[in-house]
């Protein structure tokens, strides 16, 4: 779509008054009586296919166009050179199929690029080159300057227009360097052309074209092999990069951000595939994590089963493409896209979507580049996935999932050397047991006690304060270790706690007497508090004193009650 602005509609009066006149007035005054047609038509064809097939250099097109506009510029002056240059410049605009065509852009590079035509061939004649001249080394001194005058007005003029964007680097100084070094190489070309043509007629074309277009296309399968072998070292470093997280949502977000920088997306969905549903995992657009919406990107019915069924991936260069694509929920700004199936064992576990603002963003090779990641992407998840259950079996209680005794004497350990550096002032333990639960356990049944004890692990760890922690320590017996909580603090936490517990319905299914039977049981906590430093200031002493106040000062004055370390 074009776009018309007040630039766009300056730059467009600018060249109608520029060009079209100028190219009027050499046609009228200065058209080369010596033109022969087909010369010219073989010129304007050859010009039009060097710039459809350019080479890519790190990623960057070079237009080694000057081969066959220079020679047409000696064999027949201005004119023609111009009238080659512009289509030149017309089928680069038009056939970069990684940018949205822009009518400004397509104006201000005519004008470029017609200005430099003129200063060019100025400086030619300046010093003592001639339309059609054949001294060898006059000519070769002529023709060095009309390029070195090209590459300096191009330098400057670009130069000055990235400074206004602000959008000048560093980099833009060495690549003009690269391409102007690439471009006296083919001298040797243009001048042998030029000869040839003199001595030789319309046969040079084939004597020089055919190679030239044949070393152009080796150099380009070169470097698409290359970019390929770059794009796979690029994939195996974030595979690296993938591996070395620990949990399984830290493998996500690595994945998904590093899809997004390798293919320079603009939008990057990742689903989670079960029970015959898509399930957004990850929504990353425009560089950020977005929040997760379920009807993001839906895919249609037949994009679906070619995804979830036969396993195939799929790649749209433009928006109009994808017309089977739900557009309901896609965004507006998208173009190119793919997606491909994440497998494990054959079979799919998910689906990752790559989009682009930029039509033609995305080449087929990269679908199996994703392809690769997807699998370094799965091997991680399933190792942190068995690394978290490893943890999660030594930390946790295979009952209630709540942390074991182990790693409640690992943290109290931790909080006691933070207490005695400084980093936390105080130190209170509360200990829970729950009271006449072996009552429960003869009246319902040991799996509606085991039932009682996860539910009630839910409803403690809903409470647990911030930077405390709580676990089971073993039985029917819980602990919450919360550092910066003073005596007093804890005593109120500790009610607080009592209260909730003994206002709480636990809903178990008897596995006495009437099987299968849905009740209410309540039941009631009786909680021991011990403080460092205020009950002592040793960790051996803190946990045992929390248990003598639980079962002394506690169970023994009546049960459902809370009580403190008395010295």
């Amino acid at each position: 779509m074009y776009i018309w602005k007040n630039k766009t509609i300056h730059l467009l009066i600018i060249w109608l008054l520029i060009i079209p006149p100028v190219i009027i007035y050499l046609a009228v005054h200065h058209w080369p009586s010596h033109l022969d047609w087909l010369y010219f038509i073989i010129i304007i064809l050859l010009s039009f296919l060097s710039a459809l097939f350019p080479v890519n250099l790190n990623g960057k097109p070079v237009y080694l166009t000057l081969w066959i506009t220079v020679p047409a510029f000696l064999l027949y002056g201005l004119l023609i050179e111009i009238i080659a240059m512009q289509v030149i410049v017309w089928t680069i605009l038009f056939s970069n199929r990684k940018q949205k065509f822009e009518a400004s852009k397509f104006l201000f590079a005519t004008l470029v690029f017609f200005f430099i035509s003129l200063v060019s061939a100025a400086t030619f004649h300046l010093v003592g080159g001639e339309i059609g001249m054949m001294d060898f080394w006059p000519l070769v001194a002529a023709v060095i300057v009309y390029q070195l005058t090209q590459r300096i007005m191009y330098i400057l003029i670009y130069s000055v227009y990235y400074k206004i964007r602000k959008r000048l680097q560093n980099s833009f100084f060495r690549w003009i360097l690269i391409e102007t070094m690439i471009i006296f190489l083919i001298s040797p070309f243009i001048l042998t052309l030029y000869f040839l043509l003199n001595f030789i007629g319309v046969g040079s074309f084939l004597l020089l074209g055919i190679p030239f277009f044949f070393l152009v296309s080796v150099i380009r399968r070169y470097t698409n092999t290359k970019k390929i072998n770059q794009a796979l070292e690029q994939a195996s470093a974030i595979g690296q990069r993938i591996s070395h997280n620990t949990t399984e949502n830290a493998v996500i977000d690595e994945f998904v951000e590093s899809v997004a920088r390798m293919f320079e997306a603009d939008f990057t969905y990742l689903y989670d595939y079960s029970e015959d549903w898509l399930e957004p995992l990850r929504i990353f657009e425009n560089g950020q994590f977005q929040k997760l919406e379920t009807k993001q990107l839906v895919l249609s019915e037949s994009i679906t089963d070619a995804l979830l069924k036969e396993k195939k991936s799929f790649i749209y260069t433009k928006r109009n493409d994808w017309a089977d694509l739900s557009e309901d929920y896609s965004h507006p700004g998208m173009e190119s896209m793919f997606a491909i199936p994440i497998l494990r064992d054959q079979e799919v576990t998910g689906v990752l979507a790559v989009a682009s603002k930029r039509k033609n963003a995305f080449e087929k090779y990269q679908l199996q580049i994703a392809d690769i990641l997807c699998s370094y992407f799965t091997v991680s998840v399933i190792r942190t996935r068995s690394v978290e259950r490893t943890i999660k079996q030594s930390e946790r209680c295979g009952l209630t999932s709540l942390y074991n005794y182990n790693y409640l004497e690992e943290r109290l350990m931790f909080e006691f050397n933070r207490f005695k550096q400084g980093n936390i002032d105080a130190l209170t333990v509360l200990m829970l047991d729950i009271d006449y639960f072996k009552n429960v356990n003869d009246t319902y049944g040991h799996e509606s006690g085991n039932e009682i004890l996860i539910e009630l692990a839910k409803l403690l760890e809903s409470r647990t304060p911030q930077n405390g922690i709580v676990g089971r320590y073993g039985g029917e017996e819980f602990v919450y270790i919360l550092p910066n909580f003073s005596k007093e603090e804890g005593m109120q936490f500790g009610e607080l706690v009592r209260k909730m517990i003994e206002a709480y319905q636990f809903t178990v299914t008897q596995d006495l007497g009437r099987l299968g039977k849905a009740i209410d049981v309540s039941i009631t906590v009786s909680i021991g508090v011990s403080t460092i430093p205020e009950d002592t200031d040793e960790l051996n002493s803190l946990v045992r004193n929390a248990d003598r106040a639980l079962y002394l000062g506690a169970k023994r004055a009546g049960r459902n009650r809370v009580a403190s370390y008395i010295k």
